[in-house]
């Protein structure tokens, strides 16, 4: 899978000829914060709400605006990951795609990115979730797998996030199991700081919240 499969295409784009007053009219309908700003085909600026908030004469095409050098976006045929990591580093709500002559391909949501995540990490899957505070030196996915193993037990998906500049990791693991007190019992054996478990029932009404707390650990 790449980007260009995750393009949403009912979002609409901006031309110069459009003001800034229709720009905050169609991202308030859409319910997104930015807006590609497209011409004859090229992508030209990512418009954001903030700018046209600051802007003094919303009225005017935006083609006069000063701030139309914003351009963030993602070639068509790079993986998800690249295009979660340039919308967490930008705080994107719509990330652009494009080819490589800039020419305008559609637009990713984060709605998007996030079902992405969902549907492809197993984490709409029952089970438990563990997470340990890990030396980075230390660590080791071949040991964890195995341990999980020893405890009849999968792994589902695995994220990993450097806690600070003293090398401390956080490992979250999503295994396929609920019950999972054998396996943390097992990882304090081998000395292995568990930082929080949760138990993920396969109910409609704790769905959300889990995740939540997931998206909390991994900090997408």
């Amino acid at each position: 899978m790449n980007t260009k499969s995750l393009i949403s295409y009912e979002l609409p784009v901006l031309s110069l000829d459009d003001s800034g007053t229709k720009a905050m009219r169609l991202m308030n309908e859409y319910r997104v914060f930015h807006l590609p700003l497209v011409h004859r085909d090229n992508y030209l600026a990512l418009i954001s709400e903030d700018d046209l908030l600051d802007w003094d004469t919303p009225e005017e095409p935006l083609s006069l605006a000063e701030f139309v050098n914003f351009r963030p976006a993602i070639i068509e045929h790079t993986h998800p990951f690249e295009a979660m990591k340039v919308a967490k580093e930008f705080n994107l709500s719509v990330l652009p795609v494009v080819d490589e002559h800039n020419h305008y391909a559609g637009s990713i949501t984060i709605e998007g990115l996030f079902n992405y995540i969902a549907d492809n990490n197993a984490i709409i899957e029952p089970g438990g979730i563990i997470v340990l505070e890990i030396e980075q030196r230390n660590y080791s996915l071949s040991e964890i797998a195995r341990i999980c193993e020893s405890n009849d037990t999968n792994i589902l998906c695995l994220f990993v996030k450097t806690k600070d500049e003293n090398g401390l990791q956080w490992v979250t693991i999503k295994v396929n199991k609920t019950d999972v007190q054998a396996l943390i019992a097992t990882f304090e054996r081998f000395s292995y700081t568990v930082v929080d478990t949760f138990a993920v029932e396969n109910h409609k009404e704790d769905l959300q919240s889990n995740y939540d707390m997931l998206m909390h650990y991994i900090n997408i």
